[in-house]
């Protein structure tokens, strides 16, 4: 473990991760609450806090990064969309600082925050938008996945091309 790595716990024997990033001080920046009913808010707590006893993984973003050299991104689905809609923000993301320094800065920068939805914009979506400047959860995309492909929608021949379609802004960053 590094500063400024993205970092996650799995919880409950992996039936979901929780996600933060490594300040390299001995504490991680994440989302958290203190109690599981009580809104979640980006805090800076000790690893110890965050892991709770659990294994603290690192994300690997070698193929995202691999990926942004290669400068196809546009031709890569998953990034294209993502580039695309982030453009339209003003936010250009070949541009961006992805060393250490700046994904601490980009998760400082949301200290405090109060913002936390499940499924647009949770600890995953945190630590993945602090490392890369793309706001992403593959829990989410996973769930999407399921809901799509299971019950009524496994018959037909649509379920493929909807689930490709809920997974192109994820793709690359798996």
């Amino acid at each position: 473990m590094a500063r400024g790595d993205h970092i996650y716990v799995r919880r409950f024997g992996g039936t979901y991760a929780h996600h933060g990033i490594d300040a390299g001080d001995g504490t991680v920046i994440h989302y958290t609450s203190s109690h599981w009913v009580t809104p979640r808010v980006v805090r800076r707590t000790s690893l110890e806090k965050f892991a709770r006893g659990d294994e603290i993984l690192v994300r690997d973003y070698e193929q995202f990064f691999e990926t942004l050299k290669r400068g196809d991104i546009l031709e890569r689905t998953s990034l294209g969309i993502n580039k695309l809609m982030d453009s339209l923000r003003g936010l250009k993301v070949e541009e961006l600082d992805f060393s250490p320094d700046a994904v601490i800065q980009r998760a400082e920068s949301r200290l405090g925050e109060f913002a936390f939805d499940l499924m647009f914009n949770n600890c995953e979506h945190f630590a993945t938008w602090c490392k890369t400047g793309i706001s992403n959860s593959e829990q989410i995309t996973d769930l999407w996945r399921r809901a799509l492909t299971g019950g009524g929608f496994a018959k037909y021949r649509t379920s493929e091309a909807l689930t490709n379609l809920v997974e192109l802004p994820w793709r690359l960053l798996r």
